[in-house]
């Protein structure tokens, strides 16, 4: 079991982001991929370990990188991952 807190993994140009899904729980969801200085979030999903997670979101950052959509607005479909996408806004 593990404390209510997440992992943040450094991975090419930026990071990846898991929490637990919820207080003392061994399944995980992705929280945030984060690409230089860009922060993109995947429709809600609960992976069975750490390791699917991370491998998950590793696999996220690399679509994104290959499709170069740190411009997106909107949400998008990734259908070769099954996800929902979308960039953050990070205006202040």
């Amino acid at each position: 079991m593990h404390d209510n807190m997440g992992i943040i993994e450094p991975f090419k140009d930026g990071f990846v982001e898991i929490i637990p899904e919820g207080n003392r729980s061994d399944y995980w969801q992705i929280a945030a991929i984060h690409i230089n200085g860009e922060v993109f979030c995947p429709s809600p999903r609960i992976y069975p370990s750490t390791n699917v997670a991370l491998a998950r979101a590793r696999k996220i950052y690399n679509w994104i990188c290959d499709r170069e959509i740190k411009t997106l607005d909107s949400g998008c479909y990734c259908e070769e991952l099954n996800i929902l996408l979308w960039r953050v806004n990070r205006e202040q």
